[in-house]
């Protein structure tokens, strides 16, 4: 058997308007075969971000897909969280070898490119670039495969002259071309540009490199019911009604819904061609099968529709709806935002061989009395100032400038740090993981920099070389040394590279203890009840030690706190530099003085693992400061960083009493690791510093904060939507917030199922359910979000978050269940 006739079939933006149902149709059609949704939920983002949106209810992709196992049985339905523009549409098609590909993830509005400089580029950068790696990964890895590409019947010159289907033979001066070439392409806005630009690129793949693929002029494609959608609400796509994604007979049945005119534009004799969502899916789940000649650009002009003007459109919808008891006006050139001046229907026939040789289609009166059914429901959630178009696509030169707002662009960099794009190219780079790891406060993933230079060194032959893995080291470790001291220079404490902040903390535990056995006494420590058992188990758990605690008064309260320690005297203070639980950022400066001012014999120290690499360092009144590299540094795993004053070195005497260390310096000896050990760890923290450094603190800071604070925002939604009572406990990081951390208590909701769930997911955070050491119940879920990601990838985990909510609600609720599981 022909293998492509057995592998699976991808769908390029299998979430959109298009995209959903021929994804769903190919599905039912082909249960043996798998068929792969790709998609970056951009046009999600999108109509977030100009305040538009579908009027249709539309589920999170893993909803959908537990919808199409409970209403259909479709289990060979698989979602895919990916750009087409990133490497990972390389891998992917290597690793899977798709037998077809339908492309259709690109920007779609032909408004949007037209709006700003910005957009247009977005626009031409994600449709040419996408299409252009789709391209060179089938040529690379999958030559056979049959590339089915959504281009637009909008890419046509539109002249008077009957146009063909791709190719023909045109005559001038007397003359007929001897072979067949492209029909012309002209276009009026960048959109359009782009995708005519993508039909020269295909046209070259095919003739030099043999490639198959089919080129579909798609027309205006309207309506939003398929028999595989049906009345099935969980299965809805989207329909948008805005001015940049609404399609000109959505538009007009929703305005008519509303009670508001139907809105033509300019003279209105501008044509355009017609094709039901059905009859699209229909055509387009079969043209997988047909696979052209290898080096053939197969075009299919796809429209059942093609003689429509807009002006008669307008009066058609009219007409219909009227027959439905619906009255309908109509609105004639009040707008005109691409200058349409077209003074009289032009006259052409468009061939469509394809398209007629399938037999009948949908009526046009079908499909919108199909669409108003389906619509009625949300017709109150109609948002009618989203109808008046606001993007002019000309210039008017007799028109004074205008003053008004700022437009918002789609990749808007965020506090000045670069856009979208590019951060989308430094996550493939650097943290091409599928996953989102949203705990990085427990373990953080490695970046991919820092594991290349532990396999590096793991696959030198310097293994076969005992001295020579010491000299390496040693290398390894001046470089880490220079590069930290550089990040964060202290005059008063000496930085050695250690183990994870657990063991450095069970270390000077232990120190203290044996200093408190020859003493005599057990140590009273002061610290909160908020630290984690890492940090605080061995004090809480050794004999030689009493241990305090501060209560929420004393650690909001300066004065409370400083009598506290007059109180206590303590021996001990141990502090965490961010809370554990709560994500707080302790004063532990402040807190420091006031010990050191009232209590110098007291040893301070603070806990840096939740804040090293996102805040730097506190050493002023510290005597030990120590945390982990693999939590927001993105080191190796069990790497850590110590700074100590040289008070502390002479009154401990040694962390570590046996071996000779790497270094041979003043304090090293007993305070740096000693002895044969793995090497290549020193240099994946060379490598984890190094990356920091390149990006800088404050970028990384700022970063962390504007993604923190949008994943704050939808997680606050979706909860209010759910009615599930919460607050956020970390506050102080509203605006001007330090850390990409973000702390949410549900007093009334147990927490875990949702943490179980989301980690089926992918999605991982920091579930806290217990009860702290005052006694206090504790149902938090604590999300930290690291520099690297995305603010599609942060929307993709609120809807996985949202979809784990519901789907955790109807487990906890099966009488729902069973409403929801019925027969409609």
């Amino acid at each position: 058997m022909d293998r492509t006739m057995i592998s699976p079939i991808i769908v390029l933006g299998g979430d959109g308007y298009l995209g959903w149902p021929l994804a769903l149709r190919l599905a039912k059609q082909l249960p043996q075969r798998q068929i792969i949704i790709v998609d970056n939920l951009s046009r999600r983002r999108w109509a977030k971000q100009l305040e538009a949106g579908s009027l249709t209810p539309i589920l999170s992709s893993s909803e959908r897909l537990a919808a199409c196992r409970r209403i259909h049985n479709i289990t060979n339905l698989e979602y895919l969280h990916l750009d087409v523009n990133s490497d990972s549409l390389n891998s992917l098609i290597q690793s899977r070898q798709p037998g077809a590909i339908y492309h259709l993830a690109q920007q779609c509005s032909a408004p949007l490119s037209m709006r700003s400089m910005k957009d247009a580029l977005h626009t031409l950068r994600n449709n040419e670039e996408g299409n252009m790696r789709l391209l060179w990964a089938v040529k690379e890895h999958a030559p056979d495969c049959h590339i089915i590409k959504l281009g637009t019947f909008g890419e046509y010159a539109k002249s008077g002259l009957d146009i063909a289907e791709g190719y023909f033979k045109p005559s001038y001066n007397g003359k007929t071309a001897e072979r067949a070439i492209p029909y012309p392409r002209q276009s009026d806005d960048f959109y359009h540009a782009s995708k005519i630009n993508d039909t020269n690129y295909i046209s070259i793949a095919c003739r030099m490199w043999g490639l198959r693929i089919t080129d579909v002029m798609q027309s205006t494609i309207f309506g939003a019911w398929t028999p595989d959608i049906g009345d099935h609400e969980a299965l809805y796509t989207r329909l948008d009604y805005d001015e940049y994604f609404g399609t000109v007979v959505n538009r007009f049945i929703t305005q008519a819904l509303c009670g508001c005119p139907l809105t033509v534009y300019g003279t209105g004799h501008q044509r355009t061609g017609l094709m039901s969502l059905n009859d699209s899916v229909t055509s387009m789940s079969e043209l997988w099968s047909e696979t052209p000649a290898p080096g053939q650009h197969r075009v299919i002009n796809h429209l059942t529709e093609a003689s429509f003007s807009i002006n008669e459109l307008a009066d058609t919808v009219k007409d219909l709806l009227s027959k439905q008891g619906i009255p309908v006006d109509i609105q004639r050139g009040e707008f005109d935002p691409r200058q349409e001046t077209e003074q009289s229907k032009m006259q052409y026939s468009v061939e469509r061989r394809h398209v007629q040789q399938r037999g009948p289609q949908e009526g046009l009166a079908d499909v919108i009395s199909k669409t108003v059914a389906m619509l009625m429901p949300y017709r109150d959630q109609i948002d009618k100032q989203r109808f008046a178009p606001h993007t002019q696509w000309q210039t008017d030169i007799s028109q004074p400038e205008q003053n008004g707002g700022e437009v918002i662009t789609l990749n808007m960099p965020p506090l000045g740090q670069g856009d979208e794009q590019r951060w989308e190219q430094f996550r493939q780079q650097e943290f091409p993981y599928q996953n989102l790891n949203l705990n990085p406060g427990t373990l953080g993933s490695p970046a991919t920099s820092v594991l290349s230079a532990i396999k590096t060194f793991h696959h030198s032959d310097v293994l076969a070389y005992p001295l020579g893995q010491y000299g390496e080291g040693r290398k390894a470790l001046l470089n880490t040394q220079s590069i930290a001291t550089s990040l964060w220079p202290s005059t008063s404490h000496q930085l050695q590279i250690s183990s994870g902040a657990s063991q450095c903390s069970n270390l000077l535990a232990l120190n203290l203890a044996r200093q408190a056995a020859a003493n005599g006494w057990k140590m009273r420590v002061l610290t909160t009840p908020h630290e984690h058992i890492g940090g605080t188990g061995a004090f809480e758990r050794l004999p030689e030690f009493e241990v305090h605690y501060l209560s929420k008064e004393e650690i909001n309260n300066p004065d409370a706190f400083a009598k506290r320690v007059a109180k206590l005297r303590p021996d001990v203070a141990f502090f965490s530099h961010i809370a554990y639980d709560s994500a707080y950022i302790f004063p532990v400066d402040q807190w420091g003085k006031t010990i050191k001012d009232m209590v110098p014999e007291c040893c301070v120290i603070f806990d840096v693992s939740q804040s090293l690499g996102l805040i730097p360092p506190p050493l002023e009144h510290a005597d030990a400061v120590f945390g982990s590299c693999h939590k927001w540094l993105f080191g190796p795993r069990g790497s850590g960083m110590m700074w100590t004053t040289q008070a502390f070195r002479e009154r401990a005497g040694a962390l570590h009493w046996s071996g000779a260390p790497l270094i041979d310096e003043p304090g090293a000896t007993g305070f740096s690791p000693a002895g044969g050990m793995d090497f290549s760890v020193l240099a994946g923290v060379e490598a984890a510093l190094t990356l920091h450094q390149r990006i800088g603190d404050k970028t990384i800071r700022q970063r962390g904060r504007y993604l923190a604070n949008n994943l704050r925002s939808g997680l606050s939604d979706i909860l209010d939507r759910h009615d599930i009572n919460h607050h956020f406990l970390n506050q102080q990081y509203s605006v001007d917030c330090e850390a990409g951390v973000v702390t949410v208590a549900m007093p009334e909701y147990d927490p875990y199922p949702l943490y179980q769930a989301m980690n089926q997911q992918g999605v991982h955070c920091k579930c806290i359910k217990d009860k702290c050491k005052t006694g206090e119940d504790r149902m938090l879920l604590r999300f930290g979000v690291p520099f690297y990601e995305t603010e599609t990838r942060i929307e993709s985990a609120l809807s996985t978050i949202e979809g784990c909510i519901k789907s955790v609600s109807l487990s906890m609720n099966p009488s729902r269940l069973a409403r929801q599981a019925s027969p409609h």
